[in-house]
């Protein structure tokens, strides 16, 4: 009866691993029994699919930010590039009425009317100022690069992370444990996630020891 036990067990196993619960006990089988070696094996596999299924886990719960960063990013872009166009479809009015005006200004001068002359150069400063806020504004829309800077870098960092999380799961489980020495563990380990994808040593490093 205890084999047919060890066995409904298995199969119970077998069963939720199947279903993606990976979240069970480990196997129990006596050491004598001729199921021992497949329930160790039953074992040591919901260790390593319960810790690849938690990084997953991880790592889908840093996509929706990444996704929600994205569109901010591409909105702002596109607000500040909207600002800016029509910012400078103002000052090319503003250009216009100050080139109109210095030729009535010009006219005037050439025909004595200098008591007129007062109006045109009270419209040519308000336009002179209009040209200046709508400059000041050219700069404000600008300054969401900076903003937009630190958000990249936050989508940088997420890249990082998942990166780093899947690095460990291909070490951990993508090769056999012959195939990669401590050295070179060491190394990934220590690694800045900066510039892991530009030290092309390690990499080239790492693609040896997996071709071996």
């Amino acid at each position: 009866m205890s084999e047919y036990k060890d066995i409904n067990e298995l199969l119970d196993i077998a069963r939720s691993i199947n279903e993606g619960k990976y979240d069970v006990v480990s196997v129990d089988v006596n050491s004598e029994n001729e199921l021992f070696h497949i329930a160790q094996y039953f074992s040591k596999s919901i260790e390593k699919l319960q810790t690849i299924s938690d990084t997953v886990e991880d790592s889908y719960e840093d996509l929706p930010g990444f996704e929600e960063t994205l569109k901010a990013i591409i909105n702002d872009a596109k607000t500040a590039s909207e600002n800016v166009l029509s910012c400078v479809d103002n000052i090319n009015f503003v250009t216009d009425d100050i080139k109109e005006n210095l030729q009535i200004l010009k006219k005037q001068a050439e025909t004595g009317k200098l008591g007129k002359m007062d109006g045109v150069l009270d419209r040519l400063r308000d336009k002179a100022l209009a040209g200046q806020d709508t400059s000041f504004d050219i700069i404000a829309s600008l300054e969401f690069q900076d903003i937009t800077k630190q958000k990249i870098d936050k989508l940088v960092k997420i890249i990082y992370d998942l990166q780093e999380r899947l690095s460990h799961l291909v070490i951990m489980y993508g090769v056999k444990e012959d195939k990669i020495d401590v050295e070179t563990l060491d190394k990934l380990k220590m690694k800045q996630k900066e510039d892991v994808l530009d030290d092309q040593n390690l990499v080239d490093e790492l693609m040896r020891e997996f071709g071996k």
